[in-house]
């Protein structure tokens, strides 16, 4: 099993913003342990992850599983004709996993994208404070993923293609892998 993360999703803008709300909760808090933080579109395309997100889990399992959450949200909004939604959480006897919609930018003049953050975290990290963390960066990761046309492109992929992408990118992280002998 490869429990690496391509570089390109730790390494950018985005994962340094991700970075700072972890780090900045850690010293506000201390309390809790951080799994992972992510940032990813509504259709579970990953933008970017944080430095220390944890190797043991999956990536894309967990953006498929954060985009779920929010489809069901919607379908709930549509439902109670409620607002848009602004957080979801899943509360597990020994971790939590939530979501955080940081806004909709347009992607084109056809298609909009809801960005959300998502955080899995031990039962005793304070969400009320790492909401304030990511309050306090979304509009700077919006921007960030705004200016950027490599995470535009990436996008606006269809499902094949973004199917074909994440092959292309496991591929190229088995080589590497492979190269330094990770395994065999």
């Amino acid at each position: 099993m490869i429990t690496t993360i391509p570089s390109q999703l730790y390494v950018n803008n985005i994962s340094k913003h991700l970075d700072e709300i972890r780090r900045t909760y850690i010293k506000l808090s201390g309390r809790g342990m951080i799994y992972g933080l992510m940032c990813i579109d509504q259709d579970a395309k990953v933008i970017a992850v944080n430095e220390w997100f944890d190797k043991s889990i999956n990536v894309w399992d967990l953006s498929a599983l954060g985009a779920a959450m929010y489809g069901v949200s919607r379908q709930g909004m549509e439902y109670f004709k409620a607002e848009g939604l602004e957080r979801g959480s899943m509360i597990f006897k020994d971790k939590q996993f939530f979501s955080y919609s940081i806004g909709t930018f347009n992607l084109d003049e056809k298609a909009n994208r809801e960005l959300l953050i998502l955080v899995l975290c031990d039962r005793k990290v304070n969400i009320g404070l790492i909401i304030l963390q990511m309050k306090k960066y979304a509009a700077e990761i919006r921007e960030e993923i705004e200016k950027n046309s490599k995470i535009k492109d990436t996008l606006k992929l269809s499902e094949e293609q973004m199917r074909q992408h994440i092959k292309d990118i496991k591929a190229d992280l088995f080589r590497q892998a492979k190269s330094m002998n990770l395994v065999s």
